[in-house]
């Protein structure tokens, strides 16, 4: 598996920038016209102007270079084609059983669920932060908001709880390859020499 310099830092900036937004999330709170600011509303300003807009843009342009490629964008996106959609559910047969076995494909081996999952990730990232940027452009001055921004709030709210198991079972299978000694999966972070 060949990881070239921009998908390294595209990921690495996407780490970063997801981790900023999820870990903010827990301790912001949305400022009201009138109290006090502390350093919860100040997360929040950083959560949907700077770290925000930065996170939605890495996203997109990390996806739309992966998109690029017909073959990449298959890959990630199984689902409009027939004969990718067949062989994602023939990798899902053959490899989840390996999952509790301990049985994993090596990284480099690019199968089409782990492509897939990876897809996925691209989808929810990019629609944590379209439903953020909606709603965020929607905030009246007085603090109050259209139906349409309260909707978008709720979608990006439960958005962020699937993004939390998504990151969640990431990082598990990275862990785990590095326990079955795939160490190639370390790679996008080039943490290890290559030999």
């Amino acid at each position: 598996m060949r990881i070239d310099g921009l998908t390294r830092s595209l990921h690495i900036c996407m780490v970063i920038t997801v981790l900023f937004q999820m870990l903010s999330s827990l301790w912001m709170f949305t400022p009201e016209p009138g109290k006090m600011v502390g350093y919860e509303t100040i997360l929040y300003s950083w959560h949907i102007m700077f770290i925000g807009w930065s996170s939605v843009t890495i996203a997109c342009v990390y996806a739309m270079l992966r998109f690029a490629e017909y073959h990449e964008w298959t890959r990630l996106i199984p689902w409009f084609s027939a004969s990718k959609r067949a062989l994602f559910l023939k990798s899902a047969k053959e490899e989840i059983p390996g999952v509790f076995k301990g049985e994993l494909a090596p990284p480099e081996n690019r199968g089409a669920l782990a492509g897939a999952m990876h897809g996925f990730g691209f989808l929810l990232l990019i629609a944590m932060g379209l439903t953020g940027s909606y709603a965020m452009l929607g905030i009246r001055p007085d603090g109050t908001t259209s139906a349409d921004m309260t909707l978008m709030f709720e979608l990006h709210s439960w958005g962020g709880v699937f993004v939390w198991f998504f990151l969640t079972a990431h990082v598990s299978m990275v862990i785990y390859h590095v326990i079955l000694g795939h160490y190639k999966v370390l790679d996008v972070f080039q943490i290890r020499q290559k030999k």
